[in-house]
């Protein structure tokens, strides 16, 4: 489950990644940043600057079948990030493998810019150990999930060279597998030079590619997960399952507004009850309202859900935040893969993998 989103955005790219023709970019990177201490007990082990390396090779999608994909330009790729948190006896460093898919918000000119979300696994050489290592609450696997979204401007000085300018808000947890897990939220402004083979200049595409659909987008779905049956310390991992449908109604070629239900049984959440000795029902249902950035068959969803019913003795919190990564798949694009986080707060609680079934095209 850890690594299902991961899997199905790799599944989605394969085809075009490996495609001829589009122009290769080879890329590499320094970032500088600082820990966001979301929780009063993350303060003394936050006080440091990350920095870190970053290379990357990606395929700037330039033919009529992939700008349908997401209704724009863009480049998807892998990278290999190294990330030093300054504080070695306690949070140590990580290495990342990373895909990326960056959409180009703008394209004409030297001057383009361009949104990037990244997906990824990380090794972790320093995590959480009550005897050894206590103090560090963010971290109790070594291998954990990589998330980011960027906002990037990349300057053409010609054909062969760019450099880029990147504000990276950057995530790392093991999605609520193993407890303790605060995760770790860590902005980096980063600085890069991009060698570019191949190039060709960006042109307007005709106005047959640049129709989208306009109607709203009815789905049902299913969704699956892993938690611990311990919210603080490490305890044994039990299934969570859910249901869930709604509807997508664009607003413009991008931008549109959505809203749903969901309702999933938490098996972790019946044996906490079962520890406690309390009556409490392991069935949440909630009722959702948001955002949707949508690039052709991509959909990035940001909501917030409002519980309906929630086992109040064990979830305290009245509301969330859901992030959701959708890709349309099949030749009729009604399936849609796709992998979740839920937040409350600043405070990343547990990720899902996601199946959906589009009612309407």
């Amino acid at each position: 489950m850890k690594y299902m989103g991961l899997f199905w955005i790799l599944l989605a790219f394969w085809d075009s990644t490996l495609s001829q023709g589009n122009p290769s970019i080879y890329g590499i990177k320094s970032h500088y940043g600082f820990i966001i201490a979301h929780a009063p007990e993350l303060k003394p082990i936050s006080q440091t600057n990350p920095f870190g390396i970053q290379l990357e090779y990606s395929r700037l999608k330039i033919t009529d079948k992939a700008w349908k994909t997401c209704h724009c330009y863009g480049r998807s790729g892998f990278s290999l990030a190294y990330f030093n948190y300054n504080n070695p006896a306690v949070l140590g460093s990580s290495y990342n493998l990373i895909y990326y898919v960056e959409p180009y918000l703008t394209y004409k000119g030297p001057l383009k810019f361009s949104l990037r979300g990244s997906i990824g696994a990380t090794y972790l050489d320093k995590k959480f150990d009550a005897e050894t290592n206590p103090e560090n609450v963010l971290f109790s696997t070594n291998l954990s999930f990589y998330l980011a979204l960027s906002l990037h401007l990349n300057y053409h000085i010609n054909d062969q060279y760019a450099i880029n300018l990147s504000a990276n808000y950057n995530h790392i947890s093991n999605g609520g597998q193993k407890q303790p897990n605060k995760g770790m939220n860590f902005p980096t402004v980063s600085i890069g030079v991009d060698r570019i083979f191949n190039f060709e200049k960006l042109k307007v595409k005709p106005d047959s590619l640049r129709d989208y659909d306009r109607s709203l987008l009815w789905y049902i779905g299913a969704l699956a997960s892993l938690r611990s049956s311990d919210r603080e310390a490490e305890a044994s991992n039990h299934p969570l399952i859910g249901v869930m449908g709604g509807g997508l109604k664009p607003l413009s070629r991008i931008n549109g507004i959505n809203g749903g239900v969901e309702l999933w049984y938490d098996y972790s959440d019946a044996k906490i009850a079962e520890n406690r000795q309390i009556s409490d029902s392991a069935f949440s249902s909630a009722l959702l309202v948001g955002h949707q950035f949508s690039f052709g068959n991509f959909h990035f969803l940001q909501q917030a859900g409002i519980y309906v019913t929630r086992p109040k003795n064990i979830q305290t919190n009245n509301w969330y935040q859901r992030y959701s990564f959708w890709y349309r798949i099949g030749k009729n694009k009604r399936i849609t893969l796709g992998a979740s986080l839920i937040a409350y707060g600043k405070v990343a609680d547990h990720m899902d993998g996601r199946l959906v079934y589009l009612l309407t095209k």
